[in-house]
């Protein structure tokens, strides 16, 4: 009944704060009392940056105490705020477009990037069950947010720590010679083999004349298809493994228990252990799937892709050049006239994504003649 009671005053409170369209004083959230009495309307009142950054320095503040908060939930609010900002990101946060968050004093992003750091430098300060949670919350908050050069050194520096920081290097929103710099020499990287576009796009930002060679793609996919065959391996081991201890020890190890659908009894079945997972890399194109497999796992036709891949690899080029131009930081007329180059009817598909993901109308256009030409 106390539950009922607390979420009906919950619902009516948020309700009220919405219909009233209430701004919140600056001084609406300054301690950590402050901001549990309204974490539950937070999202409900119009945005004023003031209380983000209280918010934000109440949190950078608070991450390497010993208080007991729960650091998660603040930047679970956190985020839910700033998306008050533009309502059609509440339910896309990951759309959020560089012209908003550029509207954030510097103060506020140098800021978002120190929570960043923080949950990566100083992790301990967090649950373990909730770290990679927090990490994706702070990564989130970072998307298309620009920065000064000594955060585009720290994303450089500790690249191979976390996907997170990876994506907030190669996905940063505008251009920098820092991350240029260092596109061009982890190039070859086997660690970004999957990044290839996106790696490009930062090349093209200074050399927009600038071409992917075939062979380079060509090294991409045996890298890969190395690295796939590595953790197929490394999966029917740990397969096997869980086969010779559920043989010698499946007397006194713990078994799974289940509900038997047709008795209604509790059965007991297999030896409790942990199931190996098969991680397989994440290719940026599709690929066939070898039907033979005795694993119960998708994994690649390694011969059909190979014969596939070699005989279309201007066309993989082809692909690859589109999305390295689409993610370059070009001006959209600048990638037209790149674009443009890259057209048949085989990267239609290719084209048309691309220029809607940044909205190039021009190149949708010229998309639409060429169809009529043809």
């Amino acid at each position: 009944m106390y539950n009922s009671l607390v979420s009906k005053k919950i619902e009516l409170q948020n309700a009220i704060i919405k219909l009233e369209n209430l701004y919140p004083t600056n001084d609406l959230i300054i301690t950590y009392a402050d901001f549990l009495k309204v974490k539950h309307y937070l999202g409900s009142y119009q945005f004023n940056p003031a209380v983000f950054q209280n918010i934000l320095c109440l949190i950078n503040t608070l991450w390497k105490s010993n208080k007991r908060i729960n650091r998660l939930v603040i930047l679970i609010k956190l985020r839910e705020y700033l998306n008050t900002k533009d309502p059609e990101k509440q339910t896309s946060p990951h759309s959020r477009s560089f012209e908003f968050t550029n509207t954030l004093s510097l103060d506020i992003r140098k800021q978002l990037f120190e929570l960043f750091t923080n949950i990566f430098d100083h992790p301990s300060h967090i649950s373990s069950k909730q770290l990679e949670e927090a990490r994706k919350y702070s990564n989130n908050l970072l998307i298309n947010v620009g920065l000064t050069a000594v955060e585009e050194d720290w994303l450089c520096i500790n690249a191979d720590k976390s996907p997170h920081i990876l994506n907030r290097i190669l996905r940063y929103p505008i251009k920098s010679t820092i991350i240029s710099k260092w596109a061009r020499e982890n190039f070859n990287n086997i660690s970004f083999v999957t990044r290839r576009a996106e790696l490009i796009s930062w090349i093209i930002d200074e050399e927009p004349t600038f071409e992917v060679s075939s062979q380079q793609l060509l090294d991409d996919f045996e890298n890969m298809n190395q690295l796939d065959r590595q953790a197929i391996q490394s999966y029917k081991d740990d397969t096997y493994a869980n086969q010779i201890m559920e043989r010698e020890l499946g007397d006194i190890l713990p078994r799974i228990k289940y509900n038997d659908v047709e008795t209604g009894e509790i059965r007991e079945g297999r030896v409790d252990l942990d199931s190996p997972e098969l991680k397989l890399i994440r290719r940026p194109y599709a690929y066939p799937i070898d039907m033979n497999s005795d694993l119960f796992q998708h994994i690649p036709d390694f011969n059909k892709m190979s014969q596939e891949f070699y005989n279309q690899i201007e066309l993989f080029k082809m692909k690859t050049m589109i999305w390295g131009i689409a993610y370059s930081r070009l001006d959209n007329e600048s990638k037209s006239g790149l674009l443009k180059k890259y057209y048949c009817a085989e990267t239609y598909h290719s084209l048309f994504k691309a220029s809607k993901k940044i909205k190039n109308v021009e190149i949708l256009k010229w998309l639409l003649e060429q169809l009529d030409i043809n």
